[in-house]
């Protein structure tokens, strides 16, 4: 395969490649020899897109921190209370797993 600006085959490579939070590390990919400009197959592309899909959350919602009772609090919509299978009533953990990312689990 060429590159349509410069006119020369493209290079096989290994690159890393970040999409929807997920890294994927050394995965082919082309690089043209001139400008250096990194492409993919769509055969790649589409075993890409299977790699992350199966490490993406399934399921991702933005949410603003609202107050209820005078607290900071976060609404959970019924998708996420269902597809975690939590029951309302039910007991949870709720930690810090870094600086960016607050931990609900089930106890």
């Amino acid at each position: 395969m060429k590159c349509p600006e410069h006119r020369v085959e493209y290079q096989p490579v290994r690159t890393s490649y970040e999409q929807l939070g997920v890294i994927l590390k050394d995965v082919e990919a082309l690089r043209c020899p001139v400008g250096g400009e990194v492409v993919f197959t769509l055969e790649q592309a589409e075993r890409m897109r299977e790699r992350i899909a199966v490490l993406s959350p399934r399921l991702k919602l933005r949410r603003k921190i609202t107050r209820a009772a005078g607290k900071p609090s976060i609404y959970l919509p019924e998708e996420i209370v269902k597809q975690s299978g939590l029951r309302i009533g039910q007991e949870v953990s709720v930690y810090l797993a870094d600086k960016k990312r607050i931990v609900i689990e089930a106890t």
